[in-house]
């Protein structure tokens, strides 16, 4: 008797220590690490105006087909010497000239005869370059003009196509380069472009 009573008095405070004990474990909650007060890196300014000095890009470059919006007709993309390049990247812009531009005729205004015996448009657009990039693995402009609106070209060099024009000198204009145009809402695909050595 004096055993069982015993044990039923072991028995009880084993139940009374389990009813103490939480049911479920409680963590102390993680301090969250201090933000962090070093300045964030700045990131780097975008490049507007890049070219590849190394890139002979130097010449006129003439529309494989009519691309035209308007009156204004599109005659050709005009890349500058690497001297160019250099001179306006360093800050010395001129209003009539850059190292890359493109030039439209407008087709409803009169013709003249030049000193070539040529017939052409007496008004003509030069559109200057708000950006630009000129290498090896891509050629893109943007420009804006009142009347034509944003004009944006992203293309690329077949490079042993330039080499070869280049190399064969004035003659029959020879396709160079290929990519996307959009002159104001008007977008032209795939359009090429001919190296043009002069006559």
């Amino acid at each position: 008797m004096t055993v069982t009573i015993h044990r039923l008095s072991v028995l009880c405070a084993c139940l009374f220590l389990t009813a103490c004990k939480p049911a479920v474990e409680i963590r102390k909650a993680e301090t969250a690490p201090a933000p962090s007060t070093a300045p964030a890196a700045t990131p780097p300014a975008p490049v507007t105006f890049s070219h590849d000095p190394a890139l002979d890009s130097f010449g006129f470059y003439l529309p494989d087909k009519a691309i035209q919006s308007g009156d204004l007709k599109l005659t050709s993309l005009n890349i500058g010497q690497a001297s160019d390049f250099a001179d306006w990247e360093a800050g010395g812009r001129s209003a009539t000239y850059a190292p890359i531009f493109m030039s439209f005729d407008d087709v409803a205004s009169p013709t003249v005869e030049n000193e070539l015996g040529q017939i052409v448009h007496t008004v003509s657009v030069r559109v200057m370059p708000t950006a630009y990039r000129v290498d090896d693995r891509e050629l893109s402009f943007h420009g804006v003009d009142p009347r034509l609106g944003q004009v944006t070209f992203t293309g690329a060099f077949d490079l042993e196509a330039l080499k070869a024009a280049k190399a064969a000198g004035p003659g029959e204009p020879k396709p160079v380069m290929k990519g996307d145009l959009l002159v104001g809402d008007r977008q032209f695909r795939n359009i090429g472009f001919l190296y043009f050595g002069g006559d």
